[in-house]
């Protein structure tokens, strides 16, 4: 397993994930390469992603119960 970060989508068919999935796997990307810096850095550092890759927030109706 290689510790550099990822960087760009890599599977096939990512760029025509729904959003939901988009946002899913750039929460999973952040926690593992920044995880061990704390919540405060992960949140920001999700934030970048989401600019960087155009992914839109979830909403008050997407929310599961």
């Amino acid at each position: 397993m290689s510790n550099s970060e990822q960087t760009a989508p890599m599977m096939d068919g990512s760029n025509e994930a729904t959003n939901k999935d988009k946002l899913s796997g750039l929460i999973e990307q952040v926690e593992h390469d920044h995880g061990s810096e704390g919540a405060a850095a992960m949140s920001d550092q999700l934030r970048d992603r989401m600019d960087e890759t155009k992914v839109e927030p979830e909403g008050p109706g997407d929310l599961e119960e």
